[in-house]
């Protein structure tokens, strides 16, 4: 095997490459080196180091390839295998395992990061919740930033500048209006935590939703949590299948097949636990092996007491391919939360980035917000400033008594509601609808009416993960270092002729198909020409075998090519 394989010299392992690091609060990203031997787990070390983040057995670094399919950088594989082709060459910080009780986390910069990625997923609707429910998440999050409502600082219509909930509404923006009035005295690791305790209690909480068919070829979602996995049909969350339940994960090409365990009536009064396996076609054979990785890892994060001898699990094996195998690597939900209550380090400051530096908190507050003095110039994705600041009709301040033109207004406000909602709104287990608003002297709608099918990526994947800044990839700076390697060469004059460079170039992803074409027809004629060679030789020997011998009759123009052999042997012989 070594007779194809080409040797790696000691400075082409040592190449560096570049990758940025986007991180949650939307900050100014960092460019961290790796080298060819670089793996997963060793950069996630650094981008937490970085953070001053000690609880990282929750976080991760994604990425996304050329053809639009996330991926979760796996920690034991070199950064270098896994990024070779994506471009841009983007990693990005998120939250991989949300854990099941965020007050559990030991310190205050690990639940602000879980608050940051919460804010992401409510923003971009996948964290799914009645409008009462959402409005109240929403205040929270002013709260956190901006602190205590101050008539003069907070003039009518800030909360418009504040874009947190998917399709935000004018009367939307009033109700939390409201609501951020009566959060007074509520500092931001207070504000963040009631957040949090909020957004654990929804059943969307940490969905990590997937596109999927059933076996109808109904268009619906698979969200994998710290439960199970659950399914969204429509506007409903149908099913939950608990990890208990589920007995084996497995995926064939596009389909994904989840084996579970159900109660069966038996006789009435008896119940029968039947395995069951279930199945849901994927977009495409890679979304399909991606749902199957993320699955198996949440599984074995949230049941498994120890990590030690994690099993390891195989499948996607056919007749003409070896299929995929993997093994849990890191510790699990169990292990990290011992691991968190053995931090005695005193609490770390940090800072919380404000996004919308124009209501910053007055630096005479009554109330010490502590890890808030200072609050980043950086303006954040999830929560643009582009709306500018409009005045609410129907806004009232403190001490300003309504009048009838208020009322007025406030009619109106409610009629262009009325007539910019689309109908509909999600019901989650058939429970309130979905950040709908339906003016209050308005007649029933119809539940079919008020229904809207479970869209989790308001604004998709590539949005989330991908900056727009172009970003070289590995092959785009391989180039680089080759040009800058040459140029150097030629600036370089010497008396003899410059040896070539050393350093093996790796082969390009599309060179790949010819060079294996090459391996195998030179081994295929290799074999050929040492067959042809051998057959020869024993039809040239003097064995004495009626097959041979029936051979040599058939075959009579090969005497003379024997003869001219044996003639140049001979030859040869005499003049050594």
């Amino acid at each position: 095997m070594t007779l194809f394989r080409k040797s790696k010299s000691k400075g082409d392992l040592q190449q560096e490459f570049q990758t940025t690091v986007r991180f949650l609060d939307d900050s100014e990203p960092i460019q961290l080196s790796f080298t060819k031997e670089t793996t997963g787990q060793f950069v996630l070390d650094k981008v937490c180091e970085t953070l001053n983040l000690l609880e990282k057995d929750y976080f991760g670094l994604r990425y996304v390839d050329a053809e639009k399919q996330r991926h979760w950088l796996d920690p034991t594989k070199t950064v270098y295998r896994q990024l070779k082709g994506v471009s841009p060459c983007v990693l990005c910080f998120r939250v991989k395992f949300y854990p099941a009780e965020p007050m559990k986390l030991h310190e205050e910069i690990t639940r602000y990061y879980l608050f940051l990625q919460l804010r992401r997923d409510l923003h971009h609707g996948r964290l799914l919740c009645s409008p009462q429910d959402a409005n109240l998440l929403a205040a929270y999050i002013i709260q956190s930033e901006v602190g205590d409502y101050h008539p003069e600082d907070h003039p009518a219509g800030y909360v418009a500048e504040f874009k947190m909930l998917p399709n935000q509404t004018a009367l939307q923006e009033q109700q939390i209006h409201e609501l951020h009035k009566t959060l007074a005295g509520q500092v931001p690791a207070e504000a963040e935590a009631n957040f949090l305790k909020k957004a654990a209690s929804l059943d969307t909480y940490g969905v990590d939703p997937h596109k999927v068919k059933d076996q109808k070829g109904n268009q619906m979602y698979l969200g994998v949590t710290h439960q199970g996995i659950m399914t969204f049909h429509g506007s409903r969350r149908t099913q939950i299948y608990k990890w208990t339940q589920i007995k084996k994960l497995a995926f064939e090409g596009k389909t994904f097949i989840a084996h579970v365990n159900v109660n069966e009536d038996v006789e009435g009064s008896h119940s029968k636990k039947k395995h069951q396996p279930i199945g849901y076609k994927c977009i495409t054979v890679a979304a399909c092996k991606y749902l199957w990785k993320c699955a198996v890892e949440q599984q074995f994060f949230f049941t498994l007491q120890t990590s030690f001898n994690s099993p390891k699990v195989r499948s996607g094996g056919s007749l003409f391919s070896r299929g995929s195998k993997f093994r849990f690597s890191g510790r699990c939900q169990n292990e990290a939360y011992s691991a968190s209550e053995d931090i005695k380090r005193k609490e770390p400051d940090f800072q919380r980035t404000c996004s919308l530096p124009n209501f910053a908190r007055k630096s005479d507050s009554k109330i010490h917000m502590r890890n808030s003095a200072n609050i980043s110039e950086e303006n954040a994705v999830d929560v643009p400033n582009s709306v500018k600041p409009s005045a609410t009709p129907g806004t009232s301040l403190p001490g300003v008594t309504e009048t009838p033109v208020v009322e007025e207004e406030m009619t109106q406000l409610r009629t262009r509601v009325e007539e910019s909602i689309i109908p509909g709104a999600l019901k989650i287990n058939g429970a309130v609808p979905m950040i709908s608003v339906m003016p209050p002297d308005s007649p029933p709608a119809e539940e079919d009416d008020m229904v809207q099918p479970y869209n989790p990526n308001v604004t998709t994947y590539e949005d989330d993960d991908i900056v727009t800044v172009p970003q070289k990839s590995l092959e785009e700076q391989l180039k680089d270092l080759e040009i800058e390697a040459e140029e150097k060469q030629e600036n370089h004059v010497q008396p003899v002729a410059e040896p070539k460079s050393q350093a093996v170039k790796p082969l390009a992803p599309s060179k790949r198909g010819c060079s294996c074409c090459k391996v195998f027809a030179f081994t295929f004629f290799s074999l050929f020409l040492t067959f042809a060679l051998c057959a020869c030789v024993v039809m040239f020997s003097n064995v004495d075998h009626p097959i041979m011998n029936e051979a040599r009759a058939r075959l009579p123009f090969l005497e003379p090519t024997r003869d001219f052999i044996l003639h140049k042997f001979e030859d040869i012989k005499k003049k050594l």
